[in-house]
This record gives C-alpha cells, structure tokens and sequence, in this order.
C-alpha cells in the first residue's frame, strides 16, 4: 500500500537518523547514525556529509533538505553542527535538539566550542550525544538535564576507576603476601595426616 498524504505517516519516536559535527574544512569529528539502512557504510556516510557540507556551509539558513532529508545546523568559529531527520520531521524538533547539543557542548568546554577544545574533550562530547539521543530517540532537550546526567556518569565512571584501582592494588598485595608465606618457610605450608 503506497501512502497517499502526509497524514498516513505512522508518527515515530524514531526522530533524529543522525548527528554529526565537521570541521570548517568538511571533515568528520564525529558521526552517529542511528538509522542504518540510511547511510549503511562509512563510504556512503562520508559522501553525504560532504554533501550536507556543500550546501550549507556558505549558507546563511538554519534548515535545508538534502538527499529527501531534513538537517537542521548551526556554524561555530571553526565547526558545524548537524542533526538529521527524514523529510517530514518536524524541524523545530530537530532544532530542539540541536540546541541542546550545542548548549550543553558549550558549557562543557567551556563555551570554548572549536575544533581542539572539542577533539581534546571527545569523550565528554560523546557522553553528551549519548545524553540527548538513543538509538534516533529524544530522551532530553534541556542542557542542564543534559549536563546533570553526563556529570552522574562521569562521576560513576570515576568511582568505578577508583574502585578498580583499590581492588586491583588490594589482589596484588595480597598476593606478593601469599606469595611471600610461602617461601618464608615451606614447612608453614606442608600439612600431614597427624594431628599436633
């Protein structure tokens, strides 16, 4: 059955099919698909992206349509920020989300939002993505949710390190321990029948 107008669309949670940041060059510094029948190999993904940058990257608007798809951008000293939906997303929610990702971006790094804050802080930068969409779902558009929860996993992961580090130098003492009962005196170890 073919869909004969706008309204026959199934509405979806599925709403963003990808995100990505370039450089003012064109180049990829990060890249989520979430839709992967869309742009399914790293070729075909590079190849749209070029294209989306062709187009907008000298342009003065907010929103174009690309390849049947809806992107919404935004340009920052030396980045451009971009998020994907089909043709009949709603732009103000890809804009929603694209100004979630900016503003929380821009106060992790400090509102220093260039290329080298934003490769040397990559792993927060993807915290962030993560933060905003899962799997093409909206899960959060204000940034100050968005920097509550990525400060939460951060902390976690640092106790988690901490942790780690405890019981690892624990399992090494004791084992250098162990290890040195054991030599001290062989007969310490040596067990027979008799009772004393």
């Amino acid at each position: 059955s073919t869909l004969t107008s706008l309204s026959d669309i199934e509405p979806s949670l599925y709403t963003v099919k990808a995100v990505f940041i370039l450089d003012n060059d064109g180049n990829r510094l990060l890249s989520k698909y979430y839709d992967t029948e869309l742009y399914p190999s790293m070729k075909e993904q590079k190849n749209f992206e070029k294209n989306v940058f062709n187009k907008t990257h000298k342009a003065d608007n907010e929103i174009a349509f690309v390849e049947g798809m809806t992107i919404v951008y935004k340009c920052s000293i030396d980045l451009f920020f971009y998020v994907v939906g089909s043709a009949q997303e709603n732009e103000l929610m890809l804009m929603a989300v694209l100004n979630c990702l900016f503003e929380s971006l821009s106060q992790i790094l400090r509102k220093d939002v260039e290329r080298r804050c934003l490769l040397d802080n990559i792993d927060g930068v993807f915290l962030v993505v993560d933060e905003i969409i899962d799997g093409g779902v909206i899960l959060e558009s204000d940034p100050q949710q968005v920097i509550q929860k990525v400060n939460y996993r951060v902390r976690q992961l640092q106790s988690l390190t901490v942790s780690t580090v405890w019981i690892n130098t624990w399992i090494l003492i004791w084992g250098q321990y162990l290890k040195t009962q054991m030599t001290i005196g062989n007969c310490d170890f040596f067990f027979s029948d008799r009772q004393m």
